[in-house]
């Protein structure tokens, strides 16, 4: 049997099952003469008999700061993308999460009655926790590992939680790719054929 997946040892499982086979597939379709450049100028990449290692720490300084502050997407002013998400009626934009209504409105504040079955119609991880059984059982994952707007625990946890159920899925990292990545299109296509032949 597996070890749980916890806080402490989700690094190391990011690492080993998705950052360095990312970095490893990544290095390996380099020239040589390609590959000794991006080496030395990522020197905390040790790369020996094809395959790529590293730390976390030293990942976690190659990839830099998130871009996104908090709150990420409920804007206190409702100017995020996301709040247009869930206007209604006469409202353009509300807010969808505790913390940013009640900063805007006071610590009183409630959200909306309707918010939370938005959200959780909005929120594919709530279908894989209910065990909806009439939830979509085929999931392509992608994220660049270089991105700093989504963190990669959204994509590992999905991953998961998908696999536990006995979905279908297939999930990879592109390596030093950033949001919205879209490394394999083609990959896809076949992957969707397989599925639906």
């Amino acid at each position: 049997m597996k070890s749980p997946i916890t806080a402490d040892n989700y690094g190391d499982y990011l690492l080993k099952t998705y950052l360095q086979p990312s970095a490893t597939t990544y290095l390996a379709a380099l020239s040589a003469a390609d590959r000794a450049t991006y080496l030395a100028a990522n020197p905390f990449i040790s790369y020996t008999g094809g395959a790529a290692t590293f730390t976390w720490n030293s990942y976690l300084a190659h990839v830099g700061a998130r871009t996104k502050t908090a709150p990420a997407f409920d804007a206190f002013d409702l100017s995020a993308a996301e709040n247009n998400l869930f206007g209604k009626e006469k409202s353009q934009a509300r807010h969808f999460t505790d913390y940013s209504n009640q900063h805007a409105s006071g610590r009183s504040a409630a959200l909306d009655a309707d918010i939370p079955d938005t959200l959780n119609q909005l929120n594919a991880m709530y279908h894989l926790v209910a065990k909806n059984s009439g939830r979509a059982k085929n999931w392509w994952l992608r994220v660049g590992t270089r991105d700093t707007d989504t963190a990669l625990t959204v994509n590992g946890n999905f991953a998961l939680a998908a696999a536990a159920l006995g979905d279908n899925q297939n999930t990879k990292m592109y390596w030093d790719a950033g949001h919205g990545a879209n490394d394999d299109p083609a990959d896809f296509i076949s992957w969707v054929s397989k599925i639906t032949a």
